[in-house]
């Protein structure tokens, strides 16, 4: 009875409470991430930390929708579901391998817009070394703001690889993009 009470306690407490706005959504990631970042752990003990919190803030099925376009709707539900767990492997794999780079720096919340269910957050991360642009684009779904795509410096990340996956597409099919991708993996896994 007593840890009921505890974990009801915890439950409705604000550190568990759904945040209410994109930027509350983001910020809650951001500073789990630097928590991360700012501890004593290995750098791969750090990479399995952030991606496993990253990951609860995508909307992996809209970011791949996205990025796929058109494509989206000529792939099987295997392919489908077989390209999303491709994408966030080569997402976290490409911009964890960065993730000193990453240390001892802060994000500033500039402007934040919503319309309707979906919302654009302008971010600025500032180190020692970067002074860097981030936007986040967000939707809602179920009462939860997430990430479907990021600019930095400008440079969308669904559009960035929109461009190289449709083009391996109208090439190869799903067969060919699934097959570079898992070698990509594989590149990316030597180093």
């Amino acid at each position: 009875m007593r840890l009921l009470f505890i974990l009801l306690m915890l439950l409705g407490s604000p550190a568990f409470a759904a945040p209410s706005t994109p930027q509350d959504q983001v910020k809650q990631m951001v500073d789990g991430v630097f928590a991360v970042l700012n501890s004593d752990q290995s750098p791969e003990e750090k990479r399995i930390q952030i991606s496993g919190t990253v990951q609860n803030f995508l909307g992996v099925r809209s970011l791949s929708q996205r990025t796929l376009g058109v494509y989206w709707k000529k792939g099987t539900e295997a392919e489908l579901k077989q390209f999303m767990s491709l994408y966030v492997q080569i997402l976290e794999r490409t911009y964890l391998n960065r993730i000193e780079d990453y240390s001892g720096g802060k994000v500033e919340y500039v402007k934040q817009r919503i319309k309707a269910n979906k919302a654009i957050l302008d971010t600025k991360f500032v180190s020692s070394k970067f002074d860097i642009p981030v936007k986040y684009k967000l939707i809602e779904n179920d009462g939860v703001w997430q990430i479907y795509d990021v600019l930095i410096e400008g440079v969308s990340l669904v559009r960035s690889y929109r461009s190289s996956y449709n083009e391996i597409l109208r090439k190869e099919g799903f067969d060919g993009l699934l097959n570079k991708m898992e070698e990509k993996l594989v590149q990316m896994e030597k180093g």
